[in-house]
């Protein structure tokens, strides 16, 4: 190594020495080593472009990055302050960032006083130590002087060099940069190479998508009679219905080219897998292969090397490699013949677009190690790297392993059960989650039966048979393409140790492919069609015209038929399956088709209720079915022909979720019910169980226990039978539902209807939702007084401006979280009605009366944009009508000003709220809104009997009865809507008149407590009965306000001593700007008043505010303190008169003993 260098290197060491402070601080020492060492005389940047050291990271003090795409971490440096003394804890320490970076060849240890370098072996994950130094005596040493020995070691320093690790050759590149990282996934580990390896898909993923969005727009663009062209209008639609079919139609092209992008990543990532695992030779992706590509100087390496893999491997698993619709981008040579001059440019531009990409995927996928490669990697890092929402959006729901394992488990699916020739469909089957389970416990049932450990100590003919078992008996179907692709490569995972197993004694078989097609589940065959009504004209693909000489498109026609045969021809032992949550009215032309086909397709169905079907249809005469399916199976009315046809069947177990969140994106609640034709209907119980909480690891519990009872020291979670043959006949009852529950909830539901007089639909007028404006915020807000009689001014909830309307044009208005138990939260909301009501006749005010009795109204209508914005609700419904003002959907407006009841859509608790005046109107609109119900008049003449019937309505009897008929929401919301209120229980009791008195009551005392809480919600309220003769500055006792800006309220109020033991009470308006009193109620007076303001204060705006004399003050704090205890006194009213109240209609109206009550009580306090 010649002087320059060298001397360059040792002037560095000095300059470092000559700024350590033996009691320095690490972070000092630090900066001296990078300015100095890393950054002059070594090259390293500190900013990111071609190589730049990093010193921001939580743990590593220094790491170094090649500025790759991604960068990868290359050295790493761990500094330790001057004065601690470097021992083998710290260089374990080292040892141990090392690994969890992998790609880092070299690692630095040094205190400023000695330095260490290291190099990291990856296969051993070790670091073992090169060479080190003395930096004080090389520092105090000459140059002309050092030693042979320390001027080695300062040469040594060359391996940390910038240019060593940027500005590769390609091929040099992929020499050099060869398995550098090791992955291997570990839950719950810092693995970074696994964090590289994610962004380098991620990146890889968002490359290849935009280079095929050029591909596809410049498809779509070519002239008619363009092969491409003609082949991806055809491809597209197709897959289009596909995505359609799912609900998931937005952005189309973005998906189509990013699913697309994912079979190409997922192919190479594959041959890279298995070649670092050695079940395949070297590919020309990686390594030398790629390197020798490069150096042929061929137009496109990267993309004829993609291609060349694809030919090689496609030896060994056809199926993976098969070009399919996925590959709409590939023309072959024989079409390019078929080229203009000019299409050939444009398809040559193309190519070079992508062999650019290419070039970086492969590049980045060249770095890492996969030889130690988990084989569930692809299914990591698909639900490791995508958003929930992208997940979602790819119709990916990832049902976990402990479910998979507990539904496999309850059809006996097991690996010590004869399971060597039984058939398994998944016909739903999205990533392979269930199939991947299925075909790893077929694995080791055959592991067991040849008495061996592993799939390691199996000789060919056996791994043949294993594997020859898996593509006989596992069956797949979906109708998304990419998720049946995905199936495959998560099987071949799961097979590939089998396959290198068989080679080793037939180097040239072939697998024959797995039983996994693309599908739609749901289509009558071809056969069926006949057979019944439909037309099988319409059920044809767009890819026939090219099945007679296009490989993609005859591979797809071939794989329809054969998932034709399955559904004529094949029954399956198992049925397992998580079939999508679709309704019907979000798939466009399919409701006729498939309720032409499945009886149990009735009304607005949800798509999985004929996946039911279809599934229990496929099962042999001694077959097992298992599915998980939303809660709603249980209880919607569109799952009633489904729930007939299931009590035909012997129902084994249902277990309902519920509260356990199994899924890790929003769903409904889930369910597993499954089906054993072994067993038989007649005296069948069903296994049963329901979840109050998330429990993890509850269901391994569950499938281990010797009997079906709860644990002693179960938690959250109940497991009891209930009959198959009260199943059957809750069915055909009102409600027409299931209603499993333990024995002794079911004694109380039945007592409760037998004493039941009536149903709330049988003593309702009607049931209502509230109404709906289509623009609420123009037609709510809020309104403050006016100076001119009958005006108002009012500020819709959109708006910050108040303007000038006329108040008898508006109407109270209830939000659906503004109703509670027995009361209104009246927030101070209007909503403008411009109708007219005469007893049940309501018309919108005509446009002349409008203007001429509410011109105010008229005006504010009127507002150019605000017009607009009226005219365009409803896709321009009224746009032409004279009254465009009026409501769009103007239903139950004729309801809102009579005697009433009124209650929130979604609750935990009831909320039934008598307005016997009719006060108050309310909004619908999904589930934030209200309803309403108006009682008949033979029931309720009047107030009184209004009161009776919120009393057993907002009783805990109606409470237990409700909420095992209802949709249950997460949290524990349930459902109030129509459905679940018409059959609620009613008695005619003769208790009515305490019933009501009571009732009567507790809403009197919540209308008191109301307007207390109204009047302590502002200390304003309080000021008009005391003379405002002092302000702030008078009380305060000091102050430290330097600003002239304040928020609207201060930050909190402190306590603290002085130095003479007197008590300060502090305002603090922000962080060192505080007012100080003497006595703590005028503190809290103050700090509360400026929180009632309703803007920001200068300095002298703040101290000048009017307040009551000290002494009027205190007062005024005392009657505050007193309304607050007031309210206490008064919610314990309430609550000793609401248990008045249901102990009357537990134990005197509905006759429950003590042991019932307690039923009641238990099942309340969870549920």
């Amino acid at each position: 190594m010649s002087d320059a260098p060298l001397r360059e290197l040792h002037d560095a060491i000095s300059s470092i020495h000559s700024e350590i402070r033996h009691e320095g601080s690490e972070f000092d020492f630090r900066y001296s080593l990078v300015d100095h060492l890393f950054t002059d005389a070594l090259d390293w940047s500190r900013t990111e472009g071609e190589g730049h050291v990093n010193f921001e990271d939580d743990r590593k003090d220094l790491l170094f990055y090649d500025d790759s795409e991604p960068p990868f971490p290359v050295i790493v440096c761990e500094t330790k302050r001057p004065s601690h003394d470097l021992d083998l804890d710290d260089v374990e320490q080292l040892e141990t960032y090392m690994n969890g970076v992998g790609s880092a060849r070299f690692g630095i240890l040094t205190n400023g006083h000695e330095f260490r370098l290291y190099e990291y072996e990856s296969e051993n994950r070790e670091i073992s130590g090169i060479d080190g130094f003395n930096v004080d005596a090389v520092a105090e040493t000459n140059f002309e002087n050092l030693s042979e020995d320390q001027q080695n070691a300062l040469g040594e320093l060359e391996y940390l060099r910038r240019s060593r690790y940027v500005d590769f050759g390609d091929a040099e590149y992929f020499r050099e940069t060869y398995q550098e990282v090791p992955v291997q996934y570990q839950p719950g580990t810092d693995d970074e190479g696994y964090e590289l390896f994610l962004e380098a898909v991620k990146n890889s993923l968002d490359e290849l998508t935009d280079v095929l969005k050029v591909f596809f727009d410049d498809y779509r663009d070519r002239d008619e009679g363009s092969y491409p062209k003609e082949f991806l209008d055809s491809t597209f639609p197709d897959w289009k219905e596909w995505r359609e079919y799912t609900g998931r139609s937005k952005n189309a092209k973005e998906a189509f080219c990013r699913e697309t992008a994912y079979i190409i990543l997922n192919r190479a990532l594959f041959a890279r897998i298995a070649e670092d695992k050695e079940i395949v030779g070297h590919t020309r992706l990686s390594s030398r292969g790629m390197a020798d590509e490069l150096e042929r100087d061929e137009a496109r390496p990267y993309l004829d090397a993609l291609m060349d893999t694809y030919d090689r491997i496609d030896d060994h698993y056809p199926d993976l490699y098969e070009l399919g619709i996925f590959d709409w981008w590939w023309v072959a040579k024989d079409k390019r013949g078929q080229f203009s001059k000019t299409e050939r440019r444009k398809q040559r531009d193309l190519e070079d677009d992508l062999n650019y990409s290419l070039s970086k995927v492969l590049k980045r996928l060249n770095r890492f190690n996969f030889g130690y490669v988990n084989r569930d990697i692809l299914g990591h890092v698909y639900e490791d790297y995508l958003p929930k929402q992208e997940r979602k959006e790819l119709g990916e729901y990832y049902t976990p392993l402990e479910v998979v394992q507990f539904m496999l488990d309850s059809v006996d699916y097991r690996p010590n059960e004869g399971i060597g020739r039984k058939k398994v469909l998944d016909p739903a089957c999205g990533s392979g989650t269930f199939l991947t389970e299925v075909t790893e416990r077929l694995i080791q049932h055959f592991l067991r039966k040849f008495n061996k450990n592993s799939i390691h100590a199996l000789n060919a003919d056996e791994a043949r048979t294993i594997l020859e078992r898996v593509e006989e008996n596992v069956y797949g179907i979906d109708i998304n393409p990419f998720a049946a692709h995905i199936t495959q490569i998560n099987l071949l995972f799961r097979t590939i140790d089998l396959y290198d197993k068989v080679t080793e004694k037939d180097p040239y078989y072939t697998m024959d492919g797995f039983e996994v097609h693309v599908a739609d589940t749901l289509t009558p065959t071809l056969r069926e069609q006949k057979s019944g009504s439909s037309d099988a004209e319409t059920m044809q693909s767009g890819l026939e015209q090219f099945a007679g000489y296009n490989g993609r498109a005859k591979s797809f026609i071939e794989d329809r038929n054969a998932v034709d045969r399955i559904k004529d021809d094949v029954e399956f032992d198992v049925v397992v399956a998580n079939p999508p949550y679709v309704r019907i009215q979000n798939l466009s032309g399919m409701k006729d088709i498939y309720s032409s086909h499945y009886a149990s397709a009735i009304a607005n169905f949800d798509i999985y209720v004929p996946f039911i079907e279809r599934g229990v249809d496929w099962l042999t005469d001694d077959g097992k079915l298992a599915y998980i399916c939303p809660d709603r199976l249980v209880m919607a009315d569109y799952a009633k022909a489904i729930r007939d046809q299931l009590v035909e069947e012997p129902i084994t177990s249902l277990i309902d979720f519920k509260e356990a969140d199994v899924f890790d994106v929003p769903t409904p609640y889930p369910c597993v019910f499954t089906l054993d034709r072994e067993q038989v209907v007649e005296g069948n119980n069903v296994r049963c169980a329901r979840f109050a909480e998330k429990n993890d690891g509850v269901l391994d519990k569950i499938r281990h226990l010797d009997g079906w009872r709860t644990p002693d020291n179960a938690e959250g979670y109940e497991l009891f039978e209930y009959s198959q043959a009260q199943l059957a006949e809750d069915n055909q009852g009102t409600p027409a539902i299931w209603k499993p529950m333990p024995d002794d909830e079911r004694q109380v539901f039945n007592k409760i209807e037998q004493t039941a007089d009536l149903r709330l639909d049988d003593v309702s007028k009607d049931i209502f939702v509230g109404m709906q404006t289509s623009a609420d915020k123009i037609y709510i807000g809020q309104i403050r007084e006016s100076e001119e009689d009958g005006l108002v001014e009012f500020r819709p909830g959109g708006e910050e401006d108040y303007y000038p309307i006329e108040e008898k044009i508006l109407k109270r208005v209830l939000k659906g979280n503004e109703i509670h138990r027995w009361k209104f939260d009246w927030q101070g909301l209007w909503v403008i009605f411009p109708y007219s009501v005469e007893g049940d006749d309501v018309k919108p005010i005509h446009q002349e009366r409008l203007k001429d009795q509410y011109p105010n109204a008229w005006e504010f209508f009127t507002e150019d944009e605000r017009e607009e914005a009226i005219k365009s609700r409803g896709n321009g419904a009224l746009r032409d009508s004279d009254e465009w003002y009026a409501y769009v959907y103007p239903k139950n407006l004729d309801k809102f000003d009579s005697d009433k009841i009124m209650l929130g859509v979604l609750r935990q608790e009831p909320s039934f709220v008598p307005d016997t005046e009719g006060s108050y109107y309310f909004v619908g609109g999904g589930t934030a809104g209200g309803y309403g119900l108006r009682l008949r008049d033979e029931y309720a003449p009047d107030a009184p009997d209004t009161l009776y019937f919120g009393g057993l309505l907002n009783s805990r009897v109606t409470e237990f009865y409700h909420k095992h008929i209802s949709f249950i929401f997460n949290s524990k919301f349930y459902s109030y809507g129509q459905t679940f209120l018409e059959p609620l229980p009613v008695v005619l009791s003769e208790d009515r008149k305490r019933i009501s008195t009571i009732a009567g009551d507790i809403r009197k005392t919540i209308e008191t407590i109301t307007e207390l809480e109204v009047r302590t919600d502002n200390i304003s309220n309080y000021l008009p009965s005391y003379e405002k003769e002092w302000t702030v500055l008078d009380l305060a006792k000091s102050i430290d306000l330097s600003d002239d800006d304040y928020r609207q309220d201060p930050i909190r109020t402190n306590d603290k001593m002085e130095v003479s033991s007197e008590k300060v009470y502090q305002v603090v308006m922000k962080r060192g700007h505080t007012i100080d009193f003497g006595n703590e109620q005028i503190r809290d007076f103050v700090f509360m008043l400026l929180k009632a303001q309703d803007k920001r204060l200068g300095r002298t705006e703040l101290l000048d505010l009017a307040t009551p004399v000290p002494e009027d003050v205190v007062a005024l704090m005392d009657e505050y303190q007193s309304d607050e205890a007031r309210i206490e006194e008064l919610e314990q009213e309430v609550e000793q008169l609401q248990d008045e109240l249901d102990d009357l209609i537990l134990r005197d109206v509905y006759g429950l003993d003590d042991a019932e009550v307690e039923v009641v009580d238990d099942f309340l306090e969870v549920w």
